[in-house]
This record gives structure tokens, C-alpha cells and sequence, in this order.
């Protein structure tokens, strides 16, 4: 009871648009980050890492990125399980084949030692009811509130939420009791469900990231991956 109760305190921090950090990947693997997020675009045949279409640089591949850096990791003694979402800013239907192609030539790097990297696809996403259809390198970050079948539950990882659908609070002193009581309310749901629950575009603060830890969330979303990970080790 007591190491169950540990578990469920755990904290995990999710590197939000990791790319545009100051050295992205390294300083999340650095932290023993849990969960690392590049947004994609597809243009011709690469899978290009960038927030918006006009942020596009030459050569910011998710190979160079992301997929080397994890294959040149998994030979080292450093390599951990953690998770790789992706989030797909194009047509999922035409980004698709491109992603499943280029990730299966690096599948092999994906488990090494017994750690295990997930990778898990959020944003442009094809409907909840194909989601078993997908091959076992594909999961799938869910959304609240939908019925998923048994089947497609299984290739869904956690439950993902704007906080901003909930509350305006800019993460300075205490929320309103009001909104801490809708956010509890999703953080059960997705419990309920056998899910972990991550909030984004929430404020990037200590009172939140207490906030959300208090309520058990489980995923921390937050773009200052070193402080994060340092305050809740202590």
C-alpha cells in the first residue's frame, strides 16, 4: 500500500516543444525527462521539427533531431525508458506513411536493455476508432472525454487537456476554488479510465506545477525541464 501510494506521487515531466530549447533532446535526457515533445511538418519526403511552417530551418529533421541522437543513446549505458510524442501539424493521412517509414528504420533502437522508448502521436491524429489498427511503434496521445473502445483504449498512453479550457488563472498565488474543482474533475476521469492525465497550456510556475501535483496529475507539461525536475526533487 505504501510503495502504491509512492507511485501514484510520482511526478513526470513532459519537455514541451523540446525543440526549441537551448541544446533539444540532450538537455531533457539530461534531466531524465519522461516524456519529450517535437511538433513535425511534412515537406516532400522529410519530416521536418518546427512549431509553425514559417519556423522551418534546413536540416532540423526528426531524424537529425531526435531518431539519431535516441539510436546513438541506446548503445550507451545511459539509454532509459521515456517517451518520444510527436505531434503531427499536417494531414495525418499524408504524414502518415512518411512517419511510419522512417520510424521503422530506427524501431530497433527503440528497445535496447530492457528500456523501452514509446512513441506517442498527438495533434493531426486519424479517428479514435482506428486507433488498433496501427502497428506496435504507434500510440496515441487521447483526449477527454471520448468513448473509446476497449481495443483502441489499449493503444492510447495518457489523456491530454488545454487548462486553459478550465481556468484563466496565470499560475501567481492560489487558483479559484471553482476551477480547482473542474480540474480535479478531469484528473479523476482520466484515472477512472486507467489513464495518465498531462495539461497543457498551463502556466509554467511553482504554484502550478504544485497545484497539479496536489491533484494528481501526472504529467507535468513545462518548458523549463531542469527546474521542474530539480523542484520536485526537492
Amino acid at each position: 500500500m505504501i510503495l502504491s501510494l509512492a507511485l501514484q506521487a510520482q511526478v513526470k515531466i513532459h519537455s514541451h516543444n523540446d525543440y526549441t530549447h537551448q541544446n533539444p533532446f540532450f538537455e531533457a535526457i539530461n534531466q531524465k525527462a519522461f516524456s519529450i515533445e517535437a511538433d513535425i511538418f511534412l515537406v516532400g519526403d522529410s519530416l521536418m521539427v518546427a512549431h509553425s511552417k514559417k519556423e522551418i530551418k534546413t536540416g532540423n529533421t526528426l531524424e537529425k533531431m531526435y531518431l539519431k541522437p535516441i539510436e546513438a543513446l541506446s548503445k550507451t549505458k545511459n539509454f532509459y525508458s521515456f517517451q518520444l510524442m510527436i505531434d503531427v501539424k499536417d494531414n495525418w493521412n499524408l504524414t502518415y506513411p512518411v512517419l511510419l517509414k522512417t520510424l521503422n528504420r530506427y524501431k530497433r533502437d527503440f528497445k535496447k536493455q530492457g528500456k523501452k522508448v514509446s512513441v506517442v502521436i498527438s495533434g493531426s491524429r486519424p479517428a479514435e476508432s482506428t486507433f488498433h489498427h496501427y502497428p506496435n511503434v504507434i500510440n496515441f496521445d487521447g483526449l477527454p472525454g471520448q468513448d473509446y473502445a476497449p481495443k483502441d483504449l489499449k493503444k492510447v498512453v495518457m489523456i491530454s487537456d488545454n487548462l486553459a479550457t478550465y481556468s484563466k488563472w496565470n499560475g501567481i498565488g492560489k487558483i479559484p476554488d471553482l476551477d480547482k474543482e473542474k480540474l480535479l474533475k478531469v484528473i479523476n476521469n482520466v484515472h477512472k479510465i486507467g489513464k495518465p492525465c498531462r495539461f497543457w497550456n498551463a502556466p509554467d510556475t511553482e504554484a502550478c506545477w504544485n497545484l497539479l501535483r496536489e491533484l494528481r496529475a501526472d504529467i507535468i507539461n513545462t518548458d523549463k525541464v531542469k527546474e521542474s525536475t530539480a523542484y520536485f526533487k526537492n
